[in-house]
């Protein structure tokens, strides 16, 4: 009997989930270890990626959040600062700040929806900037309070430059994680996306960007690292949202970088503290932008997905509707793989109209959903399936010579001789079709003929007692 398959929570047994916690640990203390030695005044990281992939990881990954994840990272924090120099005291108030912040952001972002969490509506950037920004506030008051104790540093400037730091990173970095591909999107995937698919080959919108980064280091000046804005924002509206979230990411680590090593010089001598705090704060206000405007783009495709989907599948048995059927099957007719061999097979339920007056029209719903998820199931993926009205079902089959189509035929009688419709008294309900079939001939290329052939081979089926399949050749 074909079963429906049931989604099953993702369980990770001990061995996998002890793999994935070592991981979360190395990963948190290469990225605490190169934050360290992006050290080019103060005492301050001028990039500290470590917070941002800590929170970006459990947030997309929730069961790396166990009390063993937490004390991992803890563990990882520490460890990074003690085997670059610092003692132990500094380390653990340091990190403490650092912990802090990724506590308060992972406590937010558990209270959006799954799709705010992963960039998938118009005002997501702006919550997750918002998170952001609590987050780093947070940690930047402890931070604050540590390096007055442990440096001496005035409370302002140590608040204000932790909280910069914080922020850009949290704003580059995290939409990284949070738009990744997750596994249900493969059921938003609509025609808009794969248009959009098509359209992310085009290479322009990357060469531009390359070449405003190298303009901004050529020329320099105060206004130098907005210069990739417009070819971040052409990113966002040719590219997909994942891709938008890393070129961003690239473009803000690397402003940082040459800030803090004076590759990027704004016609000053030096590099101030001052001038660090100020490319923070354009840096993170300016990756908004494309942020925002690849969410909204990504959410309008998601829509126009769903929208062609509502349009050319049917509700109720999640196959072809008519129109589409119609349209994609006089193409398929019609294309140069016709000639390899194309059957066009009409599906009937047998006694339907007596299902529905006996049973209600609840179960005969039931029926004509089961009977299409299992012809779905037993067809290949490039086999079109669709509904033509009522119960009666259609399908092209493609490559297929008249032997291979019989055998698919009676592998379709089979699948749902296999099902059993459940009732409420507690009885269950044979359900069995019959199929009628017609070969494309050689000098025939219209849809048309081959329905109608299949079309009578269908009475013949019926009159023969039905549960089988008839065939004929479409003459021309």
């Amino acid at each position: 009997m074909l079963e429906k398959a049931v989604a099953r929570p993702l369980v990770l047994r001990p061995f996998h989930h002890s793999f994935w916690i070592a991981g979360l640990g190395l990963i948190v203390f290469v990225a605490c270890v190169l934050g360290i030695v992006s050290r080019p005044v103060g005492m301050l990281a001028a990039i500290w990626p470590a917070n941002a992939i800590l929170l970006g990881l459990l947030v997309s990954k929730p069961l790396l959040a166990s009390p063993a994840g937490w004390v991992t990272a803890a563990l990882a924090y520490v460890l990074a600062d003690l085997v670059t120099g610092a003692n132990l005291g500094q380390a653990l108030f340091l990190n403490a700040a650092n912990m802090a912040g990724v506590v308060i952001g992972f406590m937010l972002f558990g209270r959006l929806s799954s799709e705010h969490r992963h960039l998938r509506r118009p005002l997501s950037v702006l919550y997750m900037f918002a998170n952001s920004s609590l987050a780093a506030i947070g940690a930047a008051f402890v931070g604050a309070a540590a390096v007055h104790i442990s440096f001496g540093a005035p409370l302002n400037h140590a608040f204000v430059a932790w909280l910069t730091t914080e922020l850009v990173n949290y704003v580059v970095l995290l939409p990284v994680f949070l738009a990744a591909p997750i596994s249900s999107d493969a059921s938003r995937v609509g025609a808009a996306s794969i248009a959009a698919s098509a359209r992310a080959g085009s290479p322009w919108p990357l060469v531009s960007l390359v070449a405003s980064c190298a303009a901004a280091l050529a020329i320099g000046g105060p206004g130098a690292f907005a210069f990739p804005v417009p070819a971040l924002l052409w990113c966002a509206l040719t590219y997909g949202l994942f891709t938008v979230t890393v070129l961003t990411a690239i473009v803000g680590v690397l402003t940082q970088i040459a800030v803090a090593s004076g590759a990027l010089h704004f016609g000053v001598s030096g590099v101030a503290e001052a001038t660090l705090t100020s490319t923070r704060l354009g840096t993170t206000l300016l990756a908004l932008c494309p942020l925002t405007v690849a969410s909204v783009d990504a959410a309008r495709r998601a829509l126009i997905g769903r929208l062609s989907h509502a349009v050319d599948y049917d509700f109720l048995t999640q196959c072809l509707a008519r129109s589409a059927f119609m349209t994609r099957a006089a193409a398929l007719v019609a294309a140069p793989a016709r000639k390899d061999g194309t059957v066009v097979m009409m599906l009937d339920i047998d006694r339907f109209k007596a299902i529905n007056d006996t049973y209600g029209h609840a179960v005969g719903d039931r029926v004509l959903a089961s009977v299409a998820r299992a012809v779905r199931a037993a067809l290949r993926c490039d086999d079109l399936f669709g509904r033509l009205g009522g119960e009666e079902f259609a399908v092209v089959l493609v490559r297929q010579s008249p032997s291979d189509a019989f055998r698919v035929a009676e592998r379709l009688l089979e699948a749902v001789r296999s099902l059993e419709i459940d009732l409420e008294q507690g009885s269950r309900l044979a359900v069995t079709i019959s199929i009628g079939a017609a070969e494309l001939s050689a000098n025939e290329a219209r849809l048309d003929g081959l329905l109608l052939a299949a079309d009578r081979a269908l009475y013949q089926t019926k009159a023969a007692g039905r549960d089988c399949v008839r065939s004929a050749h479409c003459a021309s």
